[in-house]
């Protein structure tokens, strides 16, 4: 019988272990980690580069199977094809050829949405994340948070109830970047998506990350996990706890 703290769980990960390769060349990726993300809340990973934080989104989105554990999604098995999971690569993952409107839209088109759905649903998200105005532009004419902000539109536009991000905002100057952590923030306050944000940032991962994981060099496993209750509060930066929250991450890393 699943205890009603497990039924509110969004993602549930036991004894999770994947090995790259085979033979001589086999490298182990992940080892033995095990963690639990309630629905409708945040979650950062941080790591040490090669630790395994990257494969294990992959896990959950279903587009690395061969592992040996447990990892469910909404209490299902996680497995190819879930409509209700949606992947924000660091690269942005854009089109060129494609403009701003056919780039956010490229998720409902391969689904066959409707066009009035489309339509409705995609220029709402895409005035709400300040691209409206854009949306006959191509990539290369917009900036780098301007290029993130469409593919943040693409995922949303699916209605996901899961978000995994990819360090979405490495490449980003510190002011772009902490403009769309807060327009994150606004997102998961209206929709309470559960979020999933591999990032390499101390400060980010305490910003946005109600549960912090840290891991451990390669490969990876989890050293600790950190209740943050404080992150998705706005004032959240300014306040003591914030930095002493800082130090105790920065410590975990370094031991």
């Amino acid at each position: 019988m699943i205890s009603d703290a497990a039924d509110n769980n969004m993602v549930s990960v036991a004894g999770l272990s994947l090995y790259y390769g085979q033979g001589e060349g086999r490298v182990q990726a992940l080892r033995d980690v095990s963690f639990a993300i309630p629905r409708g809340s945040t979650c950062a990973i941080i790591g040490p580069s090669g630790s395994g934080k990257s494969t294990l989104l992959y896990v959950l989105s279903g587009l690395l199977l061969d592992f040996s554990g447990e990892v469910l999604v909404d209490g299902a098995g996680v497995g190819r094809g879930r409509r209700q999971t949606a992947l924000i690569l660091q690269d942005y993952g854009l089109l060129p050829w494609k403009k701003v409107w056919d780039n956010a839209t490229l998720g409902l088109d391969i689904r066959r949405v409707p066009a009035g759905e489309k339509q409705s649903k995609t220029a709402s998200i895409l005035k709400e994340l300040g691209l409206w105005e854009m949306r006959d532009r191509y990539p290369a004419q917009l900036s780098g948070g301007q290029r993130q902000r469409i593919g943040i539109a693409r995922a949303l536009a699916l209605d996901p109830d899961l978000l995994l991000m990819d360090e979405p905002f490495s490449s980003l100057d510190a002011l772009t970047r902490e403009a769309l952590q807060k327009q994150l923030l606004h997102i998961w306050l209206k929709d309470r998506i559960t979020i999933v944000l591999v990032t390499h940032s101390i400060e980010e991962a305490i910003f946005l990350g109600q549960k912090i994981i840290v891991f451990s060099a390669h490969p990876g496993r989890v050293v600790e996990i950190v209740d943050n209750p404080r992150a998705g509060q706005p004032d959240y930066r300014k306040t003591r706890d914030f930095y002493e929250m800082a130090t105790r991450v920065r410590e975990l890393l370094e031991h």
